[in-house]
């Protein structure tokens, strides 16, 4: 489920409002680019016992980094407390069935409490965080581009030296500025790009002009790290 409207965020949200926001609900996302820019967040529940009445998640399958590499975490109903960074990559929400929805995040921070019943994640993030298809939801544009990024991103940790604890250090606006960097690269090189994806092509561009303008230390994070990855695209 995907939340709309004009949350404003600087800090993870309390444990509590974050329960009685998911009373209804399995899972909850806001914003999803390009609805807002600012802080995106995914609120997820796992209950003892599915309510029959949604999707109804039994784990989080997530990404962190342990030193400079990363590593799989998965979040059950039995994890009751955690406060940890996540780091970039898919987020899949999976019910008891095996049936999952999934997310593409630049990273963030993850907070797992206890609350009536319920061990409730709290994903947080500087940078949007993208609807990647599943049982309950569809796609929203950019994750198609996305997926393709991070499959660029994989193949640059294999050729240029110490990239995978390059990305690990960086903050998630300068990983989200190196995937708007990346996009413009090929549709400004691409007529059919544009074309078949104007409304995206048009985001992009918005995205560059704010990023410039609002954080110019993570933009040029990001114009670094997306040389990197042409590097090792290249090879």
């Amino acid at each position: 489920m995907t939340m709309r409207g004009p949350v404003a965020l600087s800090a993870p949200i309390d444990p509590a409002v974050a329960g009685r926001l998911l009373d209804d609900w399995g899972f909850l996302a806001h914003p999803d680019l390009p609805d807002l820019a600012g802080d995106a967040y995914l609120l997820v529940a796992m209950r003892d016992q599915p309510t029959l009445r949604h999707f109804d998640p039994e784990r989080l399958e997530l990404w962190v980094s342990r030193g400079s590499r990363g590593a799989r975490l998965e979040v059950t109903r039995a994890t009751h407390r955690l406060d940890s960074g996540f780091s970039w990559g898919t987020i899949t929400i999976v019910d008891r069935l095996g049936v999952s929805n999934e997310y593409v995040s630049f990273g963030g921070q993850l907070t797992v409490n206890e609350v009536d019943g319920m061990s409730v994640a709290v994903l947080v993030s500087s940078a949007p965080i993208l609807r990647r298809g599943g049982h309950s939801q569809g796609w929203d544009e950019a994750a198609v581009d996305l997926g393709a990024y991070f499959g660029r991103v994989l193949i640059a940790v294999d050729y240029v030296p110490a990239f995978e604890a390059r990305m690990a250090e960086a903050t998630p606006l300068a990983r989200y500025a190196a995937f708007i960097v990346d996009s413009l690269t090929r549709y400004r090189r691409s007529d059919v790009l544009r074309g078949a994806h104007p409304h995206l092509w048009t985001l992009l561009g918005g995205e560059e002009e704010r990023l410039r303008r609002d954080h110019p230390s993570d933009w040029a994070a990001g114009v670094a790290l997306a040389d990197a990855i042409g590097s090792g695209a290249a090879r």
